[in-house]
């Protein structure tokens, strides 16, 4: 049904009639028209039969629009099933259109509509977890999704397990492409190369390997693999039937592609020796194409703390990295609470930066993804877990190194750090749920109410001027932008069994709105179930966004939710 034809016009204000062919058939088909992000879907009442040859009078699908003044636009719709076809159409808000669907079999649909203010959240589809990975022989202890990748042109989704399954999907479709079992590791991230021809993905597993496939050939083939084990150590489960033994294991934290094909990875290890807690960390660049290494940091010893999270300028020139350790601990020649800016060239540290404890508040400094840096290299922004947010210039001044503008968005109660982001335009921060910290908690272990910039979206300017903000409905649980720096989308969810804190879904912002928070807010895609922490992705030109959702046992048993993956507009 994907290749066959349509014919679909949109006109702007009147109808200006044109020569078209004659059908012979003239059947009435009914159905509306729904305004999405970058487009619209035309969804209609009866399912569509007919062929995949083509149609003698129109070769190929085309979607004709014409506004009063201007010249006509040819572009190619796509189905996304045989009721459904979506168009890129850049249509505009509260403005009169005729919209006119014509089948290859004279079959029409035609409607006055106008276009809303805003678009509407849209779903494509819902992938449950049994149909693109057959999980059916696995039914007393279900997998359930851990990571989503898109491809760089988004016409490929990789979702992963815990129990190392992966496929790769046609996220308009819904058509699997591919499908594997890395290991019984857990699938921790997953990346794909620019030109879509390769795929990595990671695991979390007592190897902690990371593999390569190569998606050109008729049937993928395993490039290579490295064992990050074989640098940041291993560990044996304590308790091999313990779900979460996993975060034991070496994996790797983020995995992304540059332009040029590299592939940078950060691996973590939190083992126990002897009843002590070890931490070994190590950031990786590897030849995309062969596997290998060009550089690791540090270069001659693994990090004793935790990589949080690094970013990239896009020329990969300019790498930020946050390492740190709960608790203190032997770091040897390395400071917790550190910035570190790599040479993505050569693998050198550039310089570092030691963030001092916000005392009394605080004894230490942590952080949890709270690194980011502009695309065009110039800036680096980073927040801390004491609710601090800083800016730096990637080319200190000669005076020293220091924050070119800093604020303390949420002391002296402590919010939840979540992952932060950056467009050449904004620094992007995001607060969590307000808490007492722990040493400061003397009987009391919940504020008396929330932080007035708890569980917000700030965007600031790079010299630090706040230029607008958003209050999120829910615990925030990641954070990605899409490739063009327009869109922005922030899951939102808190795990437990309270009724009141049930609101599960991802926020979308269209970054080049004029105006404030309120005119950059498009819309809330709400779930049933809860979405687990990093686990959403928009594809590279913002037309596709894909979130993981997981059960939830409420208070009276009952389970709401599943083990889905949702692809939306």
């Amino acid at each position: 049904m994907k290749n066959q034809n349509l014919r679909l016009s949109i006109l702007l204000g009147l109808l200006i009639c044109v020569s078209v062919p004659t059908y012979a058939v003239a059947k009435t088909l009914k159905g509306s028209v729904i305004f999405v992000r970058g487009g619209i879907v035309i969804e209609l009442e009866e399912r569509l039969k007919g062929t995949n040859q083509p149609d003698p009078l129109y070769s190929v699908p085309s979607l004709v629009m014409r506004e009063v003044s201007e010249p006509a636009e040819e572009i190619f719709p796509a189905w996304i099933d045989d009721q459904r076809a979506l168009a890129t159409y850049d249509w505009r808000p509260q403005t009169n259109y005729h919209v006119m669907f014509r089948w290859t079999d004279g079959s029409l649909f035609e409607m006055d509509t106008t276009a809303p203010l805003k678009p509407l959240p849209y779903r494509i589809r819902t992938v449950e977890l049994e149909e693109p990975l057959s999980l059916l022989a696995n039914l007393q202890n279900p997998a359930k999704p851990t990571t989503v990748a898109f491809s760089s042109n988004g016409e490929q989704l990789a979702v992963g397990t815990n129990a190392g399954h992966v496929a790769i999907i046609n996220p308009l479709t819904g058509d699997r492409i591919w499908k594997t079992r890395i290991s019984e590791g857990y699938a921790k991230h997953a990346a794909f190369s620019p030109d879509g021809k390769r795929f990595y993905i990671g695991e979390q597993s007592p190897d902690g390997f990371i593999y390569a496939y190569d998606l050109s050939a008729t049937k993928p083939t395993l490039l290579w693999k490295y064992r990050m084990a074989d640098d940041i150590g291993t560990s044996d489960s304590q308790d091999p039937d313990d779900v979460y033994s996993w975060w034991r294991y070496p994996g790797p934290y983020r995995i992304s592609t540059t332009e040029e094909g590299d592939l940078f990875v950060a691996g973590n290890h939190s083992g126990i020796k002897d009843g002590v807690d070890l931490k070994n960390a190590q950031l990786y660049r590897f030849d995309g194409e062969t596997g290998t290494v060009k550089w690791k940091w540090p270069p001659d010893q693994t990090l004793p703390m935790t990589i949080s999270w690094f970013d990239y300028s896009r020329d990969a020139k300019t790498v930020a990295t946050l390492g740190y350790i709960r608790g203190g601990g032997d770091t040897g020649d390395f400071k917790s609470g550190t910035l570190y800016v790599i040479d993505g060239e050569t693998g050198e540290t550039a310089w570092e930066y030691t963030f001092d404890p916000l005392k009394p508040y605080f004894e230490e400094v942590n952080f949890w993804r709270g690194v980011s840096v502009s695309p065009d290299g110039r800036f680096i922004n980073v927040t801390a877990d004491d609710g601090r947010a800083f800016i730096f210039n990637t080319a200190p001044e000669p005076g020293g190194i220091k924050p070119l503008w800093e604020t303390n968005l949420t002391t002296p109660l402590e919010v939840s750090s979540i992952p932060i982001a950056a467009t050449n335009d904004f620094a992007l921060f995001v607060t969590g749920t307000t808490f007492i910290p722990y040493h400061l908690q003397k009987g009391a272990q919940r504020p008396p109410s929330a932080h007035p910039n708890g569980m917000t979206l700030f965007a600031h300017g790079w010299s630090g001027e706040k230029v607008w903000q958003w209050t999120l409905e829910n615990m925030p649980q990641g954070l990605q932008v899409d490739g063009t720096g327009r869109y922005a989308v922030i899951s939102v969810s808190k795990r437990g069994q309270n009724v009141e804190e049930q609101l599960h879904g991802v926020s979308v912002f269209d970054l080049t709105a004029e105006g404030g928070g309120l005119s950059k807010y498009l819309y809330t895609y709400r779930t049933e179930g809860q979405l687990p922490y990093d686990t959403i992705d928009i594809s590279a030109d913002g037309r596709f966004i894909a979130l993981i959702e997981t059960p939830i046992t409420m208070p009276d048993e009952t389970v709401r939710g599943g083990n889905r993956v949702h692809i939306i507009r």
